[in-house]
This record gives C-alpha cells, sequence and structure tokens, in this order.
C-alpha cells in the first residue's frame, strides 16, 4: 500500500514541481535532505506515533518506498514513447530528479544500516547464524550504494561538464544494474512474508513486479524503435503488454510458497520454542519438587497438609499426604493419667481403661484429621491455551507484528510455552524463543526481563503468554 501511495505522490511531485526542480533545484535538495532527517530522527526516537502516521508518512521515507517510487520515476523516463506528455515532463529534469531519489534515500539506508549493524553484533554475541536472506540482503544493498554514490555526484551539472560524454554515458550504464538490484533487494525481502500468505504481500509483490517488469519491457522495445524503425506499434505494444502479464505473473507463482510450506498460523500449529541447556535445567529443577503448606489447626491441633508436585516422564502429577501426629499436650495428660492411676488402682484397670479411652478418642482424631486436609484449590485450568501478543511497534525495523503462544498447564504448572512469529524477522524471533520460554517456565510466571537482544519480539512473546494464561484462568 505505501509504494501505491508513493506512486502516486511521484506523480503528483513531477507533474506539478518539475519547472521549481529545473529553476531551483538546490532548494528542492535542502528540501529533500530535511525531509530524510526529520523521517530518521523520528523513527528514532521514543515518541509514541499514530499508527497511520507512523505507517503512512514515516514509512514511505524510512522503508525506502517513496525513494523507490522516485528511482522508478528516474528510469521510466528511458523507457516511456518519445513525444509524449509523460517523457515531455520527466526527461528535462531527470538528471535532478535522480539527486533528489538519492537524498529521500538517505533516511532510508541510514536506519536501515544501523539495523542491519545492531543485529550483526547480536548475531556475534549469542552465536546464531545470520539467515541466507538477511546475508543476500546485506550484500545486495552495499553494492547498491557503490552504484548509486558515484550516477548521483556525475549527474550534478557541474560534474557532469569536465566528464567526456561517452565516458558520462558509459558509466550511466550501471543505472541497469542498479534499477535490477532494487527489484532483487524487495522480493529478497518480500519472500519470508510471502512463505506466510496474506493478501496484502501478492498485490505489493504484483505492482512492484508490474512496474520494474514494465519498464524492463517497454525499454527493450524503445530500444528496437529506435533501431529497427517498424511501420507500425500496433502488434509490438501488444506484445509488450502480453509480456509484462505474463512476466509479473511468473513472479507472483515463483514466490508462492510450495505445497508443503507452513500456512499463516491459524491456531495451535508453530514451531516450538528451543530451550538453552541452562533454561532446561531450570525448569526441571523447579517442576521436580515444590511442597506448599496448606492448613494449621491451633486448637485442634498438629495435623499438616502439604502438596508435593513431581515431575515424571514429562508429565506433573500432585500427590497430597497426611501425616497423624499426636500433641504434646495430651501425651502429658496422659502421662499424668497414668501415674494418677498406678497409685489408685492396679495394672488391669489401668489398661482396660486407657484401652477404652483410645477406642472413645479414636474417631474424634479421624474427624479432626478430615477437617484439617482442605481441598486443593487450583487458580488456572487444565490444558493447552492459546494467546496472542503484539511486539511493539519500532519503526525501520521488520520485527514488530503478531506473536502466537501455546501454553500448557497442569496443575497450576506451566510445563510447555510454544511460540510462533508469522510477521517478525525470522532471525529476531530466534533469539525470543530461545530466551522467553525458559525464563517463564522457570518462574512460573510471565513476569519476566524481556532483554535477550530481540526484545520488542520478546515483549510480544510475554504479552501473548499473559493472554494464554488469562483465558486459562477458571
Amino acid at each position: 500500500m505505501i509504494f501505491l501511495i508513493s506512486l502516486i505522490l511521484t506523480a503528483a511531485f513531477v507533474w506539478f514541481s518539475a519547472d521549481l526542480l529545473k529553476k531551483k533545484p538546490v532548494v528542492c535538495y535542502i528540501a529533500a535532505a530535511v525531509l530524510s532527517a526529520a523521517a530518521f530522527a523520528a523513527g528514532q526516537s521514543e515518541i509514541k506515533f499514530p499508527e497511520w502516521f507512523s505507517t503512512y508518512v514515516l514509512g514511505i521515507f524510512n522503508k525506502g518506498a517513496l525513494a523507490c517510487a522516485l528511482w522508478c520515476a528516474v528510469a521510466w523516463a528511458a523507457a516511456l514513447p518519445n513525444g509524449s506528455a509523460a517523457i515531455k515532463k520527466i526527461m528535462p529534469v531527470r538528471g535532478e530528479l535522480s539527486i533528489f531519489a538519492a537524498l529521500i534515500t538517505l533516511s532510508h539506508a541510514v536506519t536501515y544500516t544501523l539495523s542491519y549493524l545492531d543485529r550483526i553484533s547480536t548475531f556475534s554475541k549469542y552465536n546464531i547464524s545470520p539467515s541466507t536472506e538477511f546475508i543476500t540482503t546485506c550484500v545486495v544493498c552495499l553494492v547498491l550504494m557503490l552504484i548509486m554514490i558515484p550516477l548521483t555526484v556525475i549527474s550534478f551539472k557541474t560534474i557532469r561538464k569536465k566528464i567526456k560524454p561517452k565516458t558520462w554515458k558509459n558509466i550511466q550504464r550501471a543505472a541497469y544494474v542498479f534499477y535490477a538490484l532494487i527489484y532483487v533487494h524487495i522480493m529478497v525481502i518480500y519472500l519470508p512474508k510471502v512463505k506466510r500468505g496474506g493478501a496484502d504481500v501478492i498485490l505489493s509483490i504484483l505492482l512492484y513486479s508490474a512496474v520494474f517488469f514494465g519498464y524492463a519491457v517497454f525499454r527493450i522495445r524503445k530500444w528496437y524503435v529506435k533501431s529497427k524503425k517498424p511501420a507500425k506499434s500496433g502488434a509490438l505494444n501488444a506484445v509488450c503488454t502480453a509480456a509484462v502479464v505474463l512476466l509479473t505473473g511468473g513472479a507472483v507463482m515463483f514466490m508462492q510458497p510450495g505445497k508443503d510450506a507452513a500456512p499463516k498460523r491459524t491456531g495451535n500449529s508453530g514451531k516450538k520454542a528451543v530451550l538453552t541447556e541452562e533454561a532446561t535445567k531450570a525448569v526441571n529443577d523447579d517442576t521436580a519438587e515444590t511442597t506448599t503448606a496448606v492448613a494449621e489447626d491451633e486448637e485442634k491441633g498438629g495435623t499438616t497438609a502439604a502438596k508435593t508436585t513431581k515431575a515424571k516422564d514429562g508429565k506433573n502429577t500432585t500427590e497430597t499426604a497426611t501425616a497423624d501426629k499426636k500433641s504434646d499436650d495430651k501425651d502429658k495428660d496422659k502421662d499424668k493419667d497414668k501415674d494418677k492411676d498406678k497409685e489408685s488402682e492396679n495394672e488391669s484397670v489401668e489398661d482396660s481403661g486407657n484401652s477404652s479411652q483410645e477406642e472413645e478418642e479414636a474417631p474424634q482424631e479421624e474427624q479432626q484429621q478430615a477437617a484439617a486436609e482442605p481441598e486443593v484449590q487450583y487458580i488456572y485450568n487444565n490444558g493447552t491455551f492459546t494467546g496472542t501478543g503484539t511486539s511493539p511497534a519500532d519503526e525501520g525495523k521488520d520485527y514488530e507484528g503478531t506473536v502466537y503462544a501455546d501454553v500448557t498447564i497442569e496443575n497450576d504448572v506451566i510445563t510447555a510455552i510454544s511460540l510462533s512469529f508469522p510477521d517478525d524477522d525470522a532471525d529476531w524471533c530466534v533469539m525470543a524463543e530461545k530466551a522467553i520460554p525458559g525464563r517463564i517456565m522457570s518462574a512460573q510466571s510471565a513476569d519476566v526481563d524481556a532483554s535477550c537482544g530481540a526484545t520488542r519480539s520478546a515483549e510480544g512473546a510475554i504479552a501473548a503468554v499473559k493472554d494464554a494464561l488469562s483465558q486459562a484462568r477458571k
């Protein structure tokens, strides 16, 4: 959606500001630099902007959508038919427009450079192997910057005049590689997203593919018309249009996940969280034996009930044991009775009296025992419950989104946690998966520290676990 908005803004800018860009290019360059700096600063700040502002205003700058649309305008200037109204608007300011596009690109480039450097540092710290998509993106972005910088520099008229026309033209041919790599960069980013499905992703791929393949096909068409000079172009236009449709459709089909690919998460299915050895050991130690005192009767006295939770064969069972004791007071009373009985009665009468007394007290002690042993009250229902959470949005870094958590509870003990991050970057969510389940199961509480190198993904996971626990509560 933001690319479509960016294309509309670019068309409006070129149509209404072409004269300003031609007459006062420096003013436009300064404006582009200020906009890029402001968007970057806003994206890095702690200010909580409205969602629409973060997505449709900051997003078109920091996510590179507006820069891409501007580069598409520069590219299409060489593919449009000669004499058309659009080419008359763009071609006179093509050099200035490319400089303007490069300055707008800065906010996107700096934002993601910092993000990627941070990720590389985190991978090293936590000994995590980066994904193929991440490595490819880094390489492509580096090549794009190495091409963009010299092309932008030689687009200034003062510098262009110092370069031989033939040499300048040869350098400018690198722009074809630049445009192709922009499309590759976009598709590499969308590849993990398309595997999770979603109509918005498919529409984005359709739009990007139509724009870039359309440029490639019609650029070839213009070269063919210029060199071959066909008498009629109607059939040629039809062939070009069909080629664009086929290439765009082929790109979408190629990007579609295979039959064995996992669909977008909708229920309890999902990848299981991987615990570190320390986290697993802590969970086993904590769930192996937990003893809680539940009652003590001061007046009728001396009876203690205890609940012991043990882990056996991966499942937790609860056993309640009650030990019967005689109080010290009763022992003393009986000793005194025995002393008195020895003085006043013979041994046979004493034995008979004591037996009768014990038989009478036995039912009373059973009643006291039953009264002192209350029924265990559990807070949560047993079973597996699914909760959802949202990673806090951090503009310019693609790891915000919905997080799902499957939490298994047995007699108020969290025995298993499964996390799924359908909207997050795989490199980030793996760090949250390794840290958060172990911490929660060790503490038997969702109130744990989210710091793990992927704080926002971890915060979303914690929120999902809390939501699952709220559903499990009786």
